[in-house]
């Protein structure tokens, strides 16, 4: 009777056997150029640049994540993409907290 008892009993604590499942479904590695994490930058030309930002004061980070309808991270890149093409310049903030102009 003892031998039955021991095979009725559950086994929610013996370890799960290990399958192979978990090898197959591996991502693929992905190429530089196929990583975009889901974030796109926005296109904007010159004139359109005037348009989008000539009414704005001062050009913040989240000024532009505003208009531009992106989180910050994006409009932190794109500010400085402007910055590196010489669309627009820093005046003046410390610390990532930085205000750009147009320049003209």
């Amino acid at each position: 009777m003892s031998e039955t008892k021991k095979s009725n009993k559950s086994n929610w604590n013996k370890p799960k056997e290990k399958s192979d499942t978990k090898s197959s479904n591996k991502p693929k590695e992905k190429s530089i150029e196929d990583i975009s994490y889901g974030l796109s930058m926005p296109n904007i030309d010159d004139n359109k640049l005037k348009e989008v930002f000539g009414s704005t004061k001062a050009i913040t980070l989240y000024e532009t994540s505003r208009i531009l309808k992106v989180n910050a991270s994006v409009a932190n890149k794109f500010l400085h993409d402007l910055e590196s093409k010489n669309r627009i310049t820093r005046v003046s903030g410390y610390s990532g907290h930085y205000i750009w102009k147009l320049i003209e």
